[in-house]
C-alpha cells in the first residue's frame, strides 16, 4: 500500500540525521546567524548615530514585523542555494536505493508505483517541514534584531503582509519545490545517480530564470502576446503567482489570470511525477 511505502520512507529519512540537518536545519540556522550579525551591526550604527544626535537613530528602532520576516524567509525558497539544500533530501530519498543497491529488497514488498510515490510524498513532507523552519528562522532573526537594536516587536505591520499572504506564499513555495522534486525523481530514475537529482534541477531552474529575463527584455509587460508562451516555464508561473499574491502592479499581465499559472504549476508536478513512475516501472532492477 502507498501508506506503508510512505511510512517506511519517512522513517528511513528521519533516521539519517546528517541528511536531515543539512537539508532542513542548516539554512534556517544560517538565516538566524545573519540576523544576529545584522542586529549587531545595526546596534553599533544606531549607537554612533545616537551619540552624534542624529534623529535617524530613532527611526532605526522601528518595530519589527515578525509576519514580514516569515514571508520574506519563505519567499526566499526560490533562491538556488536554498533549493540546493532542499534537494539534498530529494537526492537521498529518491536515489539512495540505487546507491546502496537495495531496490531488489523493496520491490517484492510493494508495487513500484507505490514505492516511488511514497518517496515523492516523503519529500513533500520534508518540504513542508523545511518551509516551516525557514519561516521560524526568519522570525527568530527578527526577534534578535529587535532585541539588539532596542526596537519593538509586532506580528503584523500596519501596511505589511497579512496572514493570508503568508499562507499563499507558503503554498507557492511548496508547489515550486515539489516541481523541483518531481524533476529530481525523473532524473534519479533515469540516471540512477544522486548527483544528477541534486544538481540538474537547480541548473534547469537557473536556466529558466535566465531565459525568461532575457526574452522579456524590451517589453514593458512581461507577458505581452508574443511572450505568452513563456507561461509554460515553472519559474515564471511561480513569479506570477507571487506577484498576484502581493501586488497586482508588479507585472502580472491582465490577460493572464493567476489560476492559469496555478494550473500550469500543478500540471508540471503531475506530468513529471507520472513520467518518473512510468520510467521506474519499466526499469531493470535485478542488480539494484
Amino acid at each position: 500500500m502507498l501508506a506503508d511505502a510512505f511510512a517506511a520512507e519517512r522513517l528511513r529519512f528521519f533516521k539519517a540525521r546528517g541528511t536531515v540537518f543539512w537539508s532542513l536545519g542548516f539554512v534556517p540556522l544560517v538565516s538566524i546567524l545573519i540576523g544576529l550579525i545584522q542586529g549587531l551591526l545595526m546596534r553599533n550604527l544606531l549607537g554612533k548615530a545616537a551619540a552624534a544626535g542624529n534623529p535617524a537613530a530613532a527611526l532605526g528602532r522601528a518595530p519589527v514585523s515578525l509576519l514580514n520576516q516569515a514571508v520574506e524567509a519563505v519567499s526566499g525558497s526560490n533562491f538556488f542555494i536554498v533549493q540546493l539544500f532542499f534537494l539534498i533530501a530529494a537526492s537521498a530519498i529518491l536515489a539512495g536505493d540505487y546507491r546502496w543497491e537495495t531496490w531488489r529488497f523493496l520491490t517484492p514488498r510493494n508495487t513500484r508505483a507505490n514505492l516511488l510515490l511514497g518517496k515523492i510524498a516523503t519529500f513533500g513532507l520534508v518540504t513542508v517541514i523545511g518551509l516551516v523552519l525557514l519561516a521560524l528562522g526568519g522570525i527568530v532573526a527578527g526577534l534578535l534584531s529587535a532585541v539588539l537594536t532596542g526596537g519593538g516587536v509586532v506580528w503584523q505591520a500596519a501596511e505589511g503582509n497579512t496572514n493570508a499572504q503568508l499562507a499563499g506564499m507558503f503554498g507557492i513555495a511548496f508547489l515550486e519545490m515539489m516541481a523541483l522534486g518531481a524533476l529530481a525523481a525523473v532524473l534519479a530514475v533515469a540516471t540512477r545517480a544522486g548527483l544528477a537529482a541534486l544538481l540538474v534541477p537547480v541548473g534547469v531552474w537557473i536556466v529558466q530564470g535566465f531565459a525568461v529575463s532575457q526574452l522579456q527584455k524590451g517589453f514593458e509587460n512581461p507577458l505581452e502576446p508574443p511572450l505568452q508562451y513563456l507561461l509554460g516555464f515553472p519559474v515564471l508561473q511561480s513569479d506570477l503567482l507571487k506577484a498576484a499574491l502581493s501586488q497586482p502592479a508588479m507585472g502580472v499581465a491582465p490577460e493572464i489570470s493567476w489560476p492559469v499559472a496555478l494550473v500550469g504549476m500543478i500540471a508540471w508536478i503531475a506530468a513529471l511525477t507520472a513520467l518518473a513512475v512510468w520510467l521506474f516501472q519499466r526499469q531493470d532492477l535485478t542488480r539494484e
